[in-house]
Formats: C-alpha cells, structure tokens, sequence
C-alpha cells in the first residue's frame, strides 16, 4: 500500500512531528492520494462550459466503473481529531442525481494513526459511498455544506456491512437531511430575531444611550 511505504519517509516524519499537522497533512496526502488514482485508474476532472477546470467540482477527481464516472471525495483524517469535516454541497448532489448524472458519491479517507513521537504512524483507507451512510452525515443549510459526523460514522464503518441503499432511498434521504437543516435554520434565524426585537426594544426604550468606558468593558481592548 502506498500509504504504508510513504509514511516511514523523513519528510512525512517531519510533518507529523510538527505544528497544524492536519492541515499540512491534508493538502499532501489529497494531492498525492488523487495522483495515484489519475496514475493507476482510467479518470477524468470536471471542467465548465469554458473549458476550465472546475475549481469546486463534486469530486477531486471522476472515476471510472461501470461505464460511467463517479466522483471520489479525497479526505485525510488524523485519528483522535475527528470532528465534522465538510463533505459537498448537498443541492449540488441532490440535483446532479436528479439530472441522471451520479448515482454516487464516494468518499476516500486516508486515516492516519500518529502516536506522540510519530515513530510508528499506521494509515488505514475507508472507501465508500457516502449516500449509503447519510444518517451519520448532517447539513448546514447557512453554508450548503453536507458534513461527515466523524466519530459516529468511524465507530459504525465496517467495509463488509455496507448499508444497502436503493437511489430512490438515496434521494429520499437527502430530503430528509435538506429539510432537517432548512428547519433548523429557520428555528435559528427565529431565535436571533426575537432576541434582537427584545434587545432593541428594551435599548429604544432607554433613556441612557451613551457610550462609556464601563459599557466598552466587555470588548476587552489593549
């Protein structure tokens, strides 16, 4: 496995000794880890209207299976850091398979196991179609983004109990998933609304709008 090889490099080594590891990490092994696709696997990139490549394509890269190409999201994640990495915007999914276009999406993670002195770092490789485990997916509907619930998703993975999805449940679900996080928004933007009327009505209704160096206390300014 290449992965194996490459992190018993000095230069590997280094990167995992140092500081924001995640990110120095993410952007080398996403880079190299889509490389290796476009090396060793017949892929293509998605381009627009113009000829350009697109810059915030569904997939890293295309691959192909079946007669068709499948867009793989390339990920890195550093074991014990787990959180809620961005995976796609989930319109831009949900269209693309209503338009016939993927009845796919795929996610490669490159995990990384890195004890303190990162003389023995173990990566390991999950990849799966992530319309499959949409319940250990949430949205944020401020950003459009569809996010991996990390944790409970690597806790639950096993390659070999992949849940069984049709792509009228695929479809389906991801409604579900837009309007959980389109209600969730509203109930947001509800809270803030009523807190500013009650905050604005209480300021307005104040004698006393002058600003002081006790009132700029809580700014902590140095």
């Amino acid at each position: 496995m290449y992965w194996k090889s490459e992190v018993t490099q000095p230069y590997f080594i280094d990167i995992a000794k140092g500081k924001e590891i995640g990110q120095k990490m993410a952007a080398l092994v996403d880079e190299n880890t889509t490389a290796l696709l476009t090396d060793k696997h017949r892929t293509k990139y998605e381009y627009n209207s113009k000829g350009q490549k697109r810059a915030r394509s569904m997939g890293d890269v295309w691959l192909l299976d079946r007669g068709i190409y499948h867009p793989i999201n390339v990920k890195t994640g550093v074991v014990g850091s787990e959180g809620r990495p961005n995976l796609v915007s989930l319109k831009k999914v949900l269209s693309a398979i209503i338009e016939r276009q993927i009845d796919s999406y795929y996610l490669l993670m490159v995990k990384m196991a890195i004890p303190n002195d990162a003389s023995d770092i173990q990566p390991s490789v999950v990849f799966t179609d992530m319309l499959a485990w949409l319940p250990y997916t949430t949205f944020d509907s401020g950003t459009g983004q569809m996010m991996l619930k990390a944790k409970a998703f690597f806790d639950a993975y096993n390659p070999s109990t992949v849940p069984a999805r049709t792509l009228s449940q695929k479809v389906s679900d991801l409604l579900c998933l837009y309007e959980k996080g389109e209600k969730r928004l509203r109930d947001s933007r509800d809270r803030d609304l009523k807190k500013y009327r009650n905050d604005g009505a209480e300021f307005l209704g104040s004698d006393n709008w002058v600003v002081t160096s006790a009132t700029q206390e809580s700014l902590f300014l140095q």
